[in-house]
């Protein structure tokens, strides 16, 4: 099967994560001969396939908790603002469980959502194969279908079961009982390369539920994954969709443009041992400068610095130990970067983003680090204030003047 098969996990409220991804693979010319999703991934998916993506972002942009499960009043009222917003809170999260026990979590309002932007008729016309999950708890089997295996008329039903998260009411269809698709498969591959696809994309949420294994020879998987955590499934507030909205976007960029970095988002640079020969070029002041920051005096070899320096500011970073200097070198601009409060959600060059850190960045005094003693720079009993300080001023020594470079 020539086309790309487009894959969208599970993952609740992570969701969106999904549907910025998507925007950024539409707006670069990739297109999709066929999707498959299971729960949130399914309607996701469902959207897409109708050609709604640019609803489907609208809607994520303007998500709240009513607007996806019914509580009362009272719950909200108990819960706090947003419902559902109940990470960290051990009575909260004994309230909600309460709920679930007495009468299951009400999700009306998705239904009637799905059924008023659903198009059947699109779907099934759409020149898109589409496949969904879900899990059969009356007959305790997975439902593994396409939109042809689907009856008229049941697509929105059966979408709903696939999205029946475990809390939340079954799904009942002709007399049987649904639940959501993550209990058997949440990444369901496997139903693009069933229908022949080689080329797959695969949006990760990294949602609970079981990921079915499957034979991956002969198909060619690109993966698109958050490298840090999207939030709560259940945390359907619209500051943590529209933060996610922006990751995934980003996160497709990152992949298909070959962009540097893991929190921000870096044009690749035409040598590939840049890094590498822009630290052998330091000079031996700088050197001395970087030594004194470690409580080494009169030392200024390049010896000291890739022996001893750089794989201290690889720990300092919590860097692995197979880190290239590439990695170490990012990954050190990334932190003082965040710690500037430079925006984070835009695509840079890596002298534009050296160049706002500088605009940014104040400097740690001198006398900060004199007062932190030798032995402290030399273990790792470092406060993460200490720490952020420390990785500063090495940033500031190291690379500053590469500023406006370029």
């Amino acid at each position: 099967m020539d086309g790309i098969g487009l894959v969208l996990e599970g993952g609740g409220a992570r969701g969106s994560y999904q549907i910025g991804a998507c925007k950024a693979l539409k707006e670069m010319g990739i297109e999709f001969s066929g999707v498959a999703g299971t729960s949130v991934g399914a309607l996701n998916g469902a959207m897409i396939v109708q050609d709604n993506l640019e609803e489907a972002y609208d809607f994520w942009s303007i998500i709240s908790p009513d607007k996806i499960i019914n509580f009362t009043d009272e719950e909200v009222q108990e819960l706090g603002h947003g419902g559902i917003r109940f990470a960290g809170f051990s009575y909260k999260i004994n309230r909600f469980k309460k709920i679930i026990a007495e009468r299951g979590i009400d999700i009306r309002p998705l239904i009637d959502l799905l059924k008023s932007v659903i198009n059947e008729e699109k779907i099934r016309k759409s020149r898109l194969d589409f496949g969904i999950v879900a899990f059969d708890i009356t007959s305790v089997k997975p439902v593994e279908v396409y939109k042809e295996d689907i009856p008229e008329g049941k697509l929105v039903d059966y979408l709903i079961a696939s999205s029946t998260f475990p809390g939340f009411k079954p799904k009942e269809i002709d007399g049987r009982l649904y639940a959501d698709g993550g209990i058997y498969n949440v990444l369901p591959i496997n139903l693009m390369s069933n229908k022949g696809y080689k080329n797959i994309i695969a949006v990760r949420t990294f949602g609970i539920g079981r990921r079915k294994k499957f034979d991956e020879k002969e198909l060619n998987i690109t993966y698109i994954a958050p490298a840090e955590n999207l939030g709560p499934i259940l945390d359907f507030s619209n500051e943590r969709a529209k933060i996610n909205l922006q990751l995934g976007y980003y996160d497709a960029i990152r992949v298909f443009k070959g962009l540097k970095g893991k929190r921000y988002y870096i044009k690749p640079y035409n040598d590939e041992d840049f890094f590498l020969e822009y630290l052998m070029g330091l000079s031996k002041e700088k050197i001395a400068k970087l030594c004194k920051l470690f409580g080494i005096e009169k030392s200024s070899s390049k010896r000291v610095l890739f022996e001893y320096i750089i794989p201290k500011i690889a720990s300092l970073l919590g860097a692995s130990e197979n880190a290239s200097y590439e990695d170490i070198s990012i990954a050190l601009i990334e932190k003082i970067a965040d710690i500037s409060g430079v925006e984070r959600f835009k695509i840079y060059d890596l002298a534009d983003l050296i160049s706002e850190i500088t605009r940014r960045y104040v400097p740690v005094k001198t006398d900060f680090l004199n007062e932190i003693p030798g032995f402290l720079m030399s273990i790792d009993i470092v406060t993460k204030i200490n720490r952020d300080k420390i990785l500063g001023s090495i940033a500031n020594e190291l690379f500053m003047d590469l500023a406006g470079a370029g």
